[in-house]
C-alpha cells in the first residue's frame, strides 16, 4: 500500500470509532433500578420482607441514591485533576509529521520562460522535548491548589451523604407519621361507625329524633373521606422515600415503628454541639479547601511574574523519501520571560487575591451559618418536645371527654352534639400529638446534620 493510501484509511478508521463513540444517551440506561435477590426472574421486583428501619434505609440510599454516585465520579476527577497537575514537573515530548506533494507545469518565473516542476513528495518529521527547569513555584502552586480541589471535592461528596442521610430520615418519618395518621384515621371511622349505631338505637326505642341519625351518618361519612385522605398520604410518602433512597418511586416499603424514648432538650450540651458542629461539618471543611484553593491561586499567579528556564531540545528529518535522510537537531536552555502581556499578569495576581479574600469571608460566615443551625435546631427540639408533652396531655383529656359524651348519651343525658364535638375533639387531639412526634423525629434529624453526624456509622 502506498504511504498516502496507507494515511487516508487511518483517517478513514477514526472517523468511523469517533461516529460509533457519539451515540445519544438513552433514559432507558438511566431508569432506577430495584435491589433483586438472587435467582429472582429477571422482571421481578422485591418487596422488603419486614418493615424497613431507618438505619437500612439510610444504608440502601448510600447505596444506590445516583447522587452519592455523582459526588464519587467528581472525587475521581478531582483527582486526576491532581495527576494532571503534576504532569508539568515531567519533560513534554510531541511529534509532527507531514506530507506534501508540489507539482507546477509552465510555471513563469522572473526572466525565464515557463518551465515544469515535480512532481517532487516531501516527508517531514520533527520532534519537540520542552522540560520546565525552574518557575519560582508555580508549578508547585498550581499542584498543590489541584490538591485543595480535590479536597474540597472529597468534603462535597461528605455534604452529600449527609444530605441524602438527612433527607431519607426525613421521609422515614414523613411515611411513620401517615402510618400513625392512617391508624388514627382507622380508629376515629370506627368511633363514628359506633356513634351511628348508638344513634340508631337510640331512634329505636324512641329517645333520639332523626336528626341524631343523620348528624352521626354525616360525621361517619367525612371519617371515611379522611380516611380515603390517609391511605392517600402513605402512599405518597412511601414513593417519597424510595425516592429518597434512589429506588422506583412504586416499590413496596413499609416502615418499622420502633418504641422511641423522647429525650428532653436540655441533656443537649449546646458547648459540646458547637464543638462537633465546627469539625464535622462537611462544609465547613469545604469551605476551608477552598481557601486553601485560593491561597495557591495567588501564589502561583505571583510566581508568573517571573521567568521561567526551560530545557529545549528539536529533531528535524525531511526529505522526497517516506524515511528522509535530512536531518537537523537543535537543543539547549532558554529562559523565557513575560514582559508585556496587557497587564494581564497584574490583573490575575490582583483577581486572586481578591479571591482569597472573598473565600477567608465566605469562611467565616459559614461557622457563623453553622453554630446558628445549630441553635435553631435545639430550638425547634425545644419546641417540639414540649409540644408532644401538652398534645399527649390533650389525648388523654379527650378520650375522658369522649368516654363521658357517651355514657351521658347512652342514658338520654347528654346531646348528639355533645357526642359528635367530643370525637371531632379527639381526631384534633390525635392529629396534633402525631403532628408533634412527627416534628420532634424532624428536628432531632436536623439536629444531628447540623452536628455533622450520619444517622449510621
Amino acid at each position: 500500500m502506498k504511504p498516502a493510501a496507507a494515511w487516508l484509511a487511518l483517517a478513514g478508521l477514526c472517523a468511523v470509532l469517533a461516529s460509533c463513540a457519539s451515540e445519544r444517551p438513552r433514559i432507558e440506561d438511566y431508569l432506577p433500578r430495584a435491589p433483586l435477590p438472587q435467582h429472582a426472574p429477571a422482571d421481578a421486583v422485591e418487596a422488603p420482607a419486614r418493615p424497613l428501619t431507618l438505619d437500612a434505609a439510610v444504608r440502601i440510599a448510600l447505596d444506590n441514591n445516583p447522587l452519592l454516585r455523582a459526588a464519587r465520579e467528581g472525587v475521581a476527577a478531582a483527582r486526576e485533576a491532581v495527576g494532571e497537575a503534576r504532569a508539568p514537573y515531567f519533560p513534554r515530548i510531541s511529534g509532527i509529521g507531514g506530507f506534501g506533494r508540489l507539482e507546477a507545469h509552465d510555471l513563469v518565473v522572473t526572466g525565464t520562460r515557463g518551465i515544469d516542476i515535480g512532481p517532487d513528495n516531501s516527508y517531514t518529521f520533527l520532534g519537540i522535548l520542552t522540560w520546565d527547569i525552574y518557575d519560582f513555584g508555580y508549578r508547585h502552586a498550581q499542584l498543590k491548589a489541584a490538591m485543595a480541589r480535590a479536597t474540597a471535592a472529597g468534603e462535597e461528596a461528605a455534604l452529600t451523604r449527609h444530605d441524602i442521610a438527612l433527607n431519607v430520615s426525613l421521609a422515614f418519618y414523613t411515611l411513620r407519621a401517615a402510618d400513625e395518621n392512617l391508624d388514627a384515621a382507622k380508629r376515629a371511622a370506627e368511633r363514628a361507625d359506633d356513634h351511628v349505631r348508638l344513634a340508631r338505637e337510640r331512634q329505636a326505642v324512641g329517645a333520639a329524633p332523626e336528626a341524631d341519625v343523620l348528624r352521626a351518618r354525616v360525621e361517619a361519612g367525612n371519617a371515611r373521606l379522611e380516611l380515603v385522605r390517609a391511605h392517600s398520604q402513605v402512599r405518597l410518602a412511601r414513593g417519597d422515600l424510595n425516592t429518597a433512597m434512589g429506588l422506583p418511586v412504586e416499590l413496596p416499603v413499609d416502615v418499622a415503628a420502633p418504641a422511641e424514648e423522647i429525650l428532653a432538650p436540655d441533656q443537649v450540651d449546646l458547648t459540646a454541639a458547637f464543638d462537633r458542629a465546627l469539625y464535622n461539618r462537611p462544609e465547613l471543611r469545604r469551605q476551608l479547601a477552598r481557601v486553601d484553593e485560593a491561597r495557591r491561586s495567588a501564589d502561583a499567579a505571583r510566581a508568573s511574574l517571573y521567568p521561567r528556564l526551560t530545557l529545549d531540545a528539536f529533531y528535524l528529518q525531511q526529505g522526497q523519501t517516506f524515511f528522509p535522510e535530512g536531518r537537523a537537531w537543535l537543543y539547549g536552555a532558554f529562559i523565557q520571560y513575560p514582559l508585556f502581556e496587557g497587564f494581564a499578569t497584574r490583573r490575575r495576581l490582583s483577581r486572586s487575591k481578591a479571591e482569597l479574600r472573598q473565600a477567608e469571608a465566605e469562611a467565616a460566615d459559614a461557622v457563623l451559618q453553622v453554630r446558628s443551625e445549630v441553635w435553631t435546631t435545639l430550638q425547634q427540639l425545644r419546641e417540639a418536645w414540649e409540644a408532644v408533652a401538652a398534645a399527649a396531655l390533650l389525648v388523654e383529656d379527650s378520650n375522658e371527654s369522649l368516654r363521658i359524651a357517651v355514657e351521658r348519651y347512652s342514658v338520654q343525658a347528654g346531646t348528639v352534639t355533645e357526642l359528635l364535638d367530643a370525637q371531632a375533639a379527639l381526631v384534633r387531639a390525635e392529629a396534633s400529638l402525631i403532628r408533634a412526634r412527627a416534628d420532634y423525629r424532624s428536628a432531632s434529624a436536623r439536629l444531628l446534620r447540623a452536628q455533622g453526624i450520619l444517622p449510621v456509622e
